[in-house]
């Protein structure tokens, strides 16, 4: 799905380049060789992810243990979380109606809506709009395949999967064995061992972290996509699909891999100083000019 969206997002870029040779430049999506090029990109921030722990500094290892402690605490307190979610879907008949759909912006929803504003932006010779479409693509496919291991590394169960057996405690943690013994597998038919993290919030905070940090001049664009991905986190919950630390894990991923990505192409593409700020910076002069036998006063701003 993700990447028949980068194609046609691609696709709708080189359409508009028929009409406006100008407007989009293909070194900056088209290049293989090129680090603005949409593939390098990809490839760099793949690598600069992996080895980000390599360069942690003595900031981002407090913070990462901030992280860990948030979500201990979570693992905790699902069961309460979870009894909360259940019971808020019981009691409103509108939660009932809303979480099915708020949940699919974690999925197809955000898939499209992505496709959707790409292509409209490369309609109308947007070139952010296209940027940050490309963006949130590169952010979807990097948080994608560390959700999807850390899924496999943690073999943690599903809550519906608890509930199919109800003299089982739940909340299990059994690691990489569902993958390689089937026996076991076979043995708890009814259970899912893909809880941690959220693939569906991941996705979420992805898009709503690019978005937000490539239109965060606008200070209400922000608060709708991060409040968006949030309910989609929440939904996760009243869905019955997620455990509140799976929600939190998801987010997290989502977060820092749409960081990265955003931070990375504005090194790669610095933004032009306008001719405003070369105004400001500009000092006035008044100076004294001599041409031929006359003198005169010069001043400049």
């Amino acid at each position: 799905m993700i990447f028949s969206i980068t194609f046609l997002l691609l696709f709708s870029v080189a359409y508009s380049q028929k009409e406006s040779h100008n407007f989009y430049k293909t070194d900056s999506v088209f290049s293989f060789r090129s680090p603005k090029g949409y593939v390098p990109s990809l490839l760099h921030n793949f690598a600069a992810q992996a080895t980000a722990p390599i360069h942690f500094k003595g900031k981002q290892w407090l913070l990462t243990g901030v992280a860990a402690g948030i979500t201990f605490l979570l693992i905790e307190n699902d069961g309460n979380a979870e009894d909360w979610g259940i019971s808020l879907k019981k009691q409103y008949n509108w939660i009932r109606v809303a979480s099915p759909e708020i949940t699919k912006f974690g999925d197809t929803y955000g898939y499209f809506t992505v496709a959707g504003i790409g292509i409209l932006s490369a309609s109308f010779q947007n070139k952010k709009g296209v940027e940050t479409s490309l963006l949130a693509t590169q952010a979807l496919i990097t948080s994608g395949v560390w959700v999807q291991l850390i899924k496999r590394l943690a073999g943690r169960e599903r809550p519906y999967s608890t509930t199919a057996d109800s003299n089982e405690e739940g909340k299990q943690w059994y690691g990489i064995l569902p993958l390689y013994d089937k026996s076991f597998v076979d043995r708890k038919a009814n259970e899912s061992f893909d809880s941690f993290t959220s693939g569906h919030t991941d996705v979420a905070f992805s898009i709503a972290t690019v978005f937000a940090s490539q239109y965060n001049d606008k200070p209400v664009i922000p608060v709708l996509c991060y409040s968006a991905a949030t309910l989609v986190g929440l939904s996760r919950i009243t869905e019955h699909q997620h455990w509140s630390s799976d929600v939190f894990g998801g987010a997290l991923v989502g977060y820092l891999c749409g960081k990265q990505v955003v931070n990375h192409f504005k090194k790669t593409h610095p933004s032009p100083v306008s001719s405003t700020t070369q105004r400001t910076k500009r000092k006035s002069e008044f100076t004294l000019i001599e041409y031929g036998n006359q003198v005169g006063f010069s001043y400049r701003w």
